[in-house]
């Protein structure tokens, strides 16, 4: 059954819609993952049908979430490390010599 991108539209309208916007953002990018296969998408299904979460794949998916923020920070870490132009090391000021001259002379 193919969504209705009218219905959904006037659903993502509704102030009480950020939970649908979540899941649907996340989809999208899922959806343009290699990764996330055919087996990935039937166990959404299966997930959804059932309108429950079992406990222990709510915690193992919280889990499996933390350590893929954390894979995501070092990477945004990495890439800004890699496009900062590195800071130029800091000349020491030279000393200022005044030149005193002796007005008796």
């Amino acid at each position: 059954m193919k969504p209705s991108t009218h219905e959904l539209l006037l659903a993502l309208r509704s102030p009480t819609s950020g939970w649908l916007a979540t899941l649907i953002c996340a989809l999208d990018e899922a959806l343009h993952d290699p990764d996330f296969s055919a087996h990935h998408r039937e166990l959404v299904r299966q997930l959804l049908d059932a309108s429950a979460i079992p406990a222990p794949v709510a915690a193992a998916a919280e889990e499996r979430l933390s350590r893929f923020e954390e894979q995501v920070a070092a990477a945004q870490a990495e890439l800004v490390r890699t496009l900062t132009p590195p800071m130029p090391t800091a000349q020491p000021a030279r000393p200022k010599l005044t030149l005193v001259g002796n007005a008796a002379a």
